[in-house]
This record gives C-alpha cells, structure tokens and sequence, in this order.
C-alpha cells in the first residue's frame, strides 16, 4: 500500500448536506477498494485564484489515505463524472501526517512559530537596502564597489584604472 493526499474543491453554492455527500462519496471509494483514511481535512470554503466556470468561491477538503494504486483511476473517473467538483489533484504523499490542526492553506503570516517573514532582520534601507553602492568618493561606477568598510583586503583582480586585469579589452 502506499500512501496518497486527494485535495479537490466542491462548488459551494450547494446546501452543506450536499457538499458532505460530495466528501462522503471519495471517502467510501477509497474505503470500498480497500483504503484506509489516515486523515480528512474539511477545510472549508476559500476565495478561488482565479475564477473557475464562474466561481469565486469553492469547499477545499484534503484527504490522507493509505490505498492500493487502483483507486486512483476510479476516484479520476469520479471527479470527472460529477458535476460539483471544480478541480481536483491527488498526489503521492511522502510527508509527516501533521495532526496539530494547522493547515497547508493557512496564511504564513497567521503562523505563529517558523513565520520566515518575521524571522528576517530589520532592513534600513527597504527593500534593496543591501545592494547600495558604498563609495565614498568615487561617483562614477567603476564596474565594481569598493570594499566594505573594515575590510583592507583587496580583490585579487583589481588593478589602479578600474578593471580588472584578466580581461582583455576588446578595443
């Protein structure tokens, strides 16, 4: 058996007891083929990318199931037979089952630990604040900076004119 994660999105404009039929359904294909369902996530209604066949909106539910290979082309045929399904993906899943609650559609910023935009250092220059030239009295652009301050190492390809000296000039 291997493992797999079926994500797809219902049409939300039905009633909620059509929509938990439409969950249902994928459930019971993959316990009927001999599946077993490791984790079921009903994530709920979200705002679409980008419209699909004139939705704005779709039921996201993500399922974590150990099956056999040959419930994928039947839960591919269902998905593609029944109307209220606006897409679907069904990967292999080779992943830790994660049962804090936390879900892969959560905002990174709604994360409380491991949030990479609140780890970054303050930047005082915005946001190419670390490309600034640092000349101090040279306005014009050599084709290189000059060191950091601090630095008295010199690159090894530097020569008085500005260039570097193991490039030839094509003249």
């Amino acid at each position: 058996m291997r493992r797999y994660e079926t994500t797809f999105i219902v049409n939300p404009q039905a009633d909620d007891a059509s929509i938990d039929r439409q969950v249902t359904a994928i459930v019971d294909i993959i316990k009927a083929d001999g599946g077993e369902i490791l984790r079921e996530n009903r994530i709920g209604t979200r705002r679409l990318a980008f419209p699909i066949v004139g939705l704005t909106q779709g039921y996201y539910t993500s399922i974590i199931f150990d099956s056999e290979a040959g419930v994928l082309p039947k839960l591919e045929r269902h998905y593609k037979l029944e109307e209220p399904y606006i897409r679907y993906l069904t990967v292999r899943f080779d992943g830790p089952i994660v049962s804090d609650g936390i879900s892969p559609f959560d905002s990174a910023f709604d994360q409380v630990e491991g949030d990479s935009y609140g780890d970054r250092q303050h930047r005082s220059y915005g946001f190419r604040g670390d490309r600034r030239h640092s000349h101090s009295s040279d306005s014009g652009r050599t084709g290189h900076s000059s060191p950091p301050a601090g630095d008295t190492a010199s690159p090894a390809h530097d020569n008085p004119a500005g260039g570097r000296d193991d490039v030839e000039e094509a003249r």
